[in-house]
């Protein structure tokens, strides 16, 4: 039986949670790389989700329904399930008491397996006493700031700690009702992995579940603003050293809700604010969703990057020409735009398309290329790398683009849309 066929065929059996990679591989007679490629065009197209080595979830499959499903076929019997003091959504509730040690990780937008062995002891997740709810210790600071040699402070170290902690705070969060999407720069750093440089704040894009499209408008802004309070809870019990404020805001319409979060920081610098801003958008999707791995080696959700240029030239476009540099940290969009330049110059037409939703006349664009054209945005440039940035500024694999390879290539950019 063809790869494709054979899969089809394991996905479709009633009651079926989970795929094997050597279920397939016993059922077709095609090679071995077939069968990858088979299992690899599924997970792109959402219908499975790789969830282990060698194992898929099936569509929205929860850890709890797969575990129980593949760990016989792998060889374990399970002696004891016990139920997590209070709920631990890391942990699925469950912690799975098996014949022999497993070192085998299952884990599914943050929510993973945990095994332990006849005697007891946690064998898959390394320094399990280790939770979110710890915020990162000095020592751990200081390991990161040393990772990165443009780190400029041990501050920004520690912020960057704190951010990965968000995304994971985000990666577990589960509601039926809407997927959660990240977008903006800290997608394009962490999991399209395009730009190099630090992110302050998390853009994520909420985009509710087909069966809810149907709704009228009042039902979706009471859905939408529910799910970001769920969200802001959430946040909260996971990161349990964030302070919540009242800083943040909740339009009416439910478009956007900025959730604001402070810090007690360790280590402190005037140019690193102590504090996190998530601003939940509820906007249609200009193009589909793609997926990417990010730190747990999950496929997540994430805005195409093409679409993210396409709001980040939008931003500049209504800001620059009229308020020119008053808001210098703008020049980031500048710096993204021509770091994505090499890939957004292949997809022109859907750069093109997204641009359109809001239709910017081509005296503003000229006026925009103008403005950044000005010395001072070199200075402006410079200053945020100082900041912001992880990798020297020079035209080399890896670096940041100097300011005038920025200019060109956003002049580029510009040019595809005229």
């Amino acid at each position: 039986m063809q790869a494709d066929r054979a899969l089809d065929h394991l996905i479709h059996e009633p009651g079926r949670c989970a795929v094997l990679r050597s279920e397939l591989l016993a059922l077709s007679d095609s090679s071995t790389s077939s069968c990858d490629k088979a299992l690899k065009r599924k997970c792109e197209s959402g219908i499975l989700v790789r969830v282990g080595h060698g194992i898929y979830g099936i569509g929205n499959a929860k850890v709890f329904q797969i575990v129980p499903e593949v760990m016989p076929k792998l060889g374990y019997e399970f002696l004891h399930v016990k139920r997590v003091s209070g709920y631990s959504q890391k942990s699925g509730g469950s912690v799975w008491r098996l014949d022999k040690p497993c070192r085998r990780v299952i884990r599914k937008r943050g929510v993973w397996a945990v095994f332990e062995g006849p005697d007891g002891t946690v064998t898959n997740v390394k320094d399990q006493s280790r939770s979110m709810n710890q915020k990162p210790s000095k020592e751990q600071i200081e390991d990161h700031f040393h990772r990165f040699e443009r780190c400029h402070s041990r501050a920004r170290a520690e912020k960057d700690l704190i951010v990965q902690h968000c995304l994971d705070a985000l990666e577990s969060f589960d509601d039926d009702r809407a997927i959660l999407a990240i977008e903006g720069g800290t997608a394009l750093a962490y999991y399209h992995r395009m730009i190099t440089r630090f992110s302050e704040d998390l853009d994520i894009r909420l985009v509710l579940s087909k069966e809810l499209e149907s709704l009228d408008t009042n039902s979706k802004i009471e859905i939408v603003k529910d799910i970001g309070v769920r969200f802001q809870n959430h946040v909260a019990t996971e990161l349990s050293y964030l302070i919540e404020t009242n800083k943040g805001r909740v339009r009416r319409d439910g478009v956007v809700q900025s959730l604001i979060f402070d810090y007690e920081p360790i280590e402190t610098n005037r140019e690193v604010v102590a504090g996190l801003k998530f601003e939940l958008v509820f906007v249609p999707l200009l193009l589909d969703l793609t997926t990417k791995l990010h730190r747990n080696e999950q496929n997540l959700p994430a805005v195409n990057p093409v679409e993210t240029a396409a709001g980040k030239l939008i931003a500049l476009c209504s800001r620059l020409p009229e308020n020119a540099d008053s808001n210098p940290d703008i020049v980031r969009h500048i710096h993204d735009l021509a770091s994505l330049f090499p890939s957004l110059s292949l997809l022109e037409d859907q750069l093109r398309s997204a641009f359109q939703s809001r239709p910017v006349d081509h005296e503003t664009l000229k006026r925009t290329v103008k403005e950044v054209r000005r010395p001072v945005w070199e200075d402006h440039y410079r200053d945020y790398l100082r900041r912001m940035g992880m990798s020297q500024i020079a035209d080399v694999p890896g670096g940041h683009p100097t300011w005038q390879t920025v200019q060109n290539r956003f002049a580029a950019v510009m040019d595809m849309l005229v």
